[in-house]
Parts: structure tokens; C-alpha cells; sequence
């Protein structure tokens, strides 16, 4: 069972197509929803991600990428238990200890999961469902991305246009968007 099948979200009415979408998606098993490694399904936040990142995730981890891939598996548990996360919400302003940051076009509703440690770190690509809750689409290793990132981000777009008819969820600012977060 989805975890956000059983409680309220917020603007049900505006979602709800999306809610279906997502829901269509899981039981088809083109999105997956993960839980946490701690909690398991009780988190604050939600995550879907497609199978690309679910291998990734998985145990055991190649001995040359295994600190790597456990950090960017912690740093997706503490999004879902409800850690303080680092936000840029401008594109052109992320300092690099921020966990969260938009990206160009910042209208287009897209965000990139920025794990910064160890260097040259891993980014993970996506877009808000709703509050709380956001579909991962696309991950890469910071070097392998080098001066394409836009490229990195078009195609987390086109993964997002293959998925859904849905557009991403879209707040009027930060607090719309997450729960337990700082601005940078």
C-alpha cells in the first residue's frame, strides 16, 4: 500500500490527477516508492523513484562506488524521516552545502537532490508531487555530469514527460514545498 493512499494530502482537488497518475504508475511498477531503511514506511516524506535508482540503491554496493552510493542512500533516508534539508531556491544561487536546489528554468518545477559528500558528490533529479512529496526521475555521478548539467536536467524532463501528463507541483514559495527546511 502507497503511504499516501490512507492519509489527506494537501489540495486534493488540484492533485488529484497526479495522485492517480502516481498511483497508475506504482501498480504498473514504472514508479517505485521508497521507504526508509530506519522507519520503513512511516516517514514524514515521500519518495517515488523509477527502477534506475532503485538499482542503484541496492546492496551491495560496487567496492569502488560503495561510499558513495551509502551516502546518497542516507541522504534519501533523511529527506523521508524528515531532516533538516539546505534549500537554494534560486538557480543561480547555490552554495554548495545546499542539499535541494532549483533548477533552470526554475518555472518548470524541477529540483536537483544534491548529495556534496564525498566530492565530487552524486545529483539526483526530480520534481514535487505535492508537499512532502517528490518523484525522483534521474541520478548521476557529479563528474560523469561535468559541464552538461543542463543536459542531466533535460533529460530528468523528458523522463517527467514519458511518466506524466501532470505538470510538477508548483508552490507559491518554500514553505509550500517541504517541511523542516532552511533557505541558502
Amino acid at each position: 500500500m502507497l503511504p499516501f493512499l490512507g492519509v489527506a494530502w494537501h489540495g486534493i482537488l488540484t492533485y488529484m490527477s497526479i495522485r492517480n497518475e502516481i498511483t497508475s504508475l506504482v501498480a504498473d511498477h514504472k514508479l517505485h516508492c521508497l521507504y526508509s531503511r530506519l522507519t520503513g514506511e512511516e516517514t514524514v516524506r515521500t519518495l517515488f523513484v523509477l527502477q534506475e535508482i532503485l538499482d542503484a540503491l541496492a546492496q551491495p554496493y560496487p567496492e569502488d562506488k560503495a561510499y558513495r552510493l551509502s551516502e546518497f542512500r542516507e541522504f534519501l533516508d533523511a529527506f523521508l524521516e524528515g531532516g533538516l534539508i539546505s534549500v537554494a531556491e534560486d538557480p543561480e544561487m547555490k552554495p554548495q552545502y545546499a542539499m535541494l536546489a532549483r533548477v533552470h528554468p526554475a518555472a518548470d518545477g524541477f529540483w536537483d537532490f544534491r548529495v556534496t559528500a564525498p566530492k565530487p558528490g552524486i545529483r539526483a533529479f526530480g520534481a514535487f508531487a505535492e508537499f512532502d512529496t517528490v518523484v525522483l526521475l534521474t541520478w548521476e555521478y557529479r563528474e560523469v555530469i561535468g559541464d552538461r548539467f543542463n543536459d542531466e536536467v533535460e533529460r530528468c524532463k523528458s523522463e517527467w514527460r514519458e511518466l506524466f501528463t501532470s505538470p510538477p507541483y508548483r508552490g507559491a514559495n518554500l514553505n509550500e514545498y517541504l517541511s523542516n527546511y532552511y533557505a541558502v
